[in-house]
């Protein structure tokens, strides 16, 4: 792989989505269409919208395993992740496979981020490598804690005509715009919502307008008023693919910030 090509894959890393992940601010039984004082009813804002997304999408905690199928050319990795996150400061993510990388993993404490080995210990690493990919390619530390898509944005809405595509449930088209001033690669995102709050495709574009990456979600499972998609799909401007499958996803837990530290780790290792 080019110089050039790994420099953009880890700035484009995975949202994700994604992503990725985002602010609970919004009920979830917040209605869909907001009265007027005549009884008529009124689209809802752009904003409004995309804080419903972020609030299905991240919750305040957030337990699953993630299994990852990274293929590069002719070339497939799998990985099997134990994430948890609490808020949008603190992440923790444990490698479960491949078994040589077991109990290995990544630590956020805000704006520090560390890397844990059992043979090596922990080692602190750049802020700025919270946005990479953590395995060369696919999601990054911040995809997988699902941070947040809508503080370096400005965001629009259009109504989708549900006639152009009957097998698709898509009800908003956002459109993301980075402030000018954002620390972000991308030069807009466009997103396909559909009318549970639930985000359908999420399309990555450069400065000069081109597709870096598109992401499909499916396979969307009720947790209480929750609606989540626990399959992401994520093809690159190189022909690269990630299949990401969440699995047993638990949101708005009792966690302890305690446990987010390089002594759980430890205690992992001295447990095998």
């Amino acid at each position: 792989m080019s110089k050039e090509r790994k420099n953009m894959k880890r700035a484009m890393g995975w949202f994700a989505v994604l992503a990725m992940i985002i602010v609970a601010g919004v009920l979830p039984g917040l209605a869909v269409a907001q009265e007027t004082s005549q009884g008529e009813e009124t689209p809802l804002a752009a904003q409004t919208i995309l804080d419903r997304v972020n609030s299905a999408w991240q919750g305040d905690s957030f337990h699953g395993t993630i299994r990852l199928e990274i293929s590069i050319a002719e070339a497939t990795k799998l990985h099997m992740l134990e994430v948890w996150t609490l808020g949008e400061e603190l992440a923790l993510v444990r490698v479960l496979e491949p078994e040589i990388d077991l109990n290995s993993g990544y630590l956020q404490l805000g704006d520090e981020l560390w890397f844990y080995s059992p043979m090596v210990g922990p080692i602190k690493l750049p802020a700025m490598a919270i946005g990479d990919a953590l395995f060369g390619a696919g999601p990054s530390l911040d995809d997988l804690s699902h941070g947040t898509l809508s503080d370096d944005y400005d965001v629009s809405v259009e109504e989708v005509d549900a006639s152009t595509d009957p097998e698709s449930d898509a009800r908003w088209f956002l459109t993301l715009v980075p402030h000018l001033d954002a620390p972000v690669v991308f030069g807009r995102l466009e997103i396909l919502v559909s009318d549970d709050f639930v985000m359908e495709t999420l399309i990555y574009y450069d400065q000069r307008g081109e597709i870096l990456q598109t992401a499909e979600f499916s396979d969307v499972i009720e947790i209480g008023e929750r609606k989540f998609a626990t399959t992401i799909v994520i093809e690159d401007s190189f022909g690269d693919r990630t299949v990401q499958r969440i699995e047993e996803p638990q949101f708005d837990l009792e966690l302890d910030a305690s446990f987010f530290s390089i002594e759980t780790f430890e205690t992992w290792g001295e447990g095998e």
